[in-house]
């Protein structure tokens, strides 16, 4: 079987899909990211490519991102895990959570317009909170930055397969629609961790794709939650192995089909 290129999107902290992509002979993976603690050399990931994924030198003229990703090889199959701190649910505040604030009936609403979940918050919205001002805003930054480039990535690269993975609740779901207007994420391929390695974490998390992935989707009680255990930030990124192997197998599976029908139709 011929190689596939997959490149790894965020895979920088414990290598969740490094880890299982390498051990396939006909996968070449490249982990995309910043190795803050180094596990990627660690674990020996000889195609780790150290990349800043929020960046945005495109706007004074130098596309940094691109010309270093168009060094390697094209990708078949995109697959990202852009961070959620600012998307996520765990930092709830009134309104939305501690990055955006969801739009209220008031002064400016206009009957038929959809309200934004995506407001800016105000200095003062933080009062009484455990979340600082500045924190927030780099945070969200951050997430814009990171989320807009994975799309941008996913639209110069066009791969036959692509995949984006958040929390299941994520507002990241929304911007990437009515903001990045980015609609081809055909399936959300919804999943819960506890139906993978025996996770004791349910964890409800989306797989959003342009294929079907076709993953376990068992809603199991779960006693614990990411805040009943002690797990570094890494740790709490990390993806089940039989579920990323699940994933891969999947894509395999349907890149064979689709190369072949390119081929039946170069032929006919």
């Amino acid at each position: 079987m011929p190689k596939i290129v997959v490149w790894s999107l965020f895979d920088s902290g414990n290598g969740s899909y490094a880890k299982v992509f390498n051990k396939y002979p006909n996968i070449d993976n490249y982990s995309i990211g910043i190795d803050r603690q180094n596990k990627n050399r660690q674990n020996k990931n000889a195609h780790f490519i150290e990349l800043d994924l929020s960046d945005y030198s495109y706007i004074f003229g130098e596309d940094n991102l691109i010309k270093t990703l168009d060094k390697f090889p094209k990708p078949d199959i995109i697959i990202a895990s852009p961070p959620c701190e600012s998307w996520s649910v765990a930092s709830a505040m009134k309104h939305g959570n501690a990055c955006w604030k969801q739009e209220t009936a008031g002064g400016l609403f206009q009957m038929g317009r959809p309200l934004s979940r995506f407001t800016i918050r105000d200095f003062d919205d933080y009062n009484g909170y455990q979340f600082y001002p500045d924190r927030q805003l780099i945070t969200r930054i951050n997430g814009e930055l990171t989320i807009f480039n994975t799309i941008k990535i996913i639209k110069t690269y066009k791969p036959y397969i692509y995949i984006i993975e958040n929390p299941a609740y994520s507002r990241i779901w929304d911007y990437i629609d009515t903001i990045l207007g980015f609609r081809d994420l055909k399936y959300e391929n919804l999943t819960f961790y506890n139906n993978y390695n025996d996770w004791e974490i349910k964890k409800p998390t989306k797989f959003a794709s342009n294929i079907n992935l076709k993953l376990k989707q068992d809603d199991f009680k779960s006693d614990k939650s990411l805040r009943d255990v002690n797990w570094s930030y890494n740790q709490r990124s990390e993806i089940p192995s039989d579920l990323v192997e699940h994933i891969i197998e999947t894509c395999i599976s349907r890149l064979a089909t689709i190369k072949k029908k390119e081929v039946e139709d170069e032929n006919n």
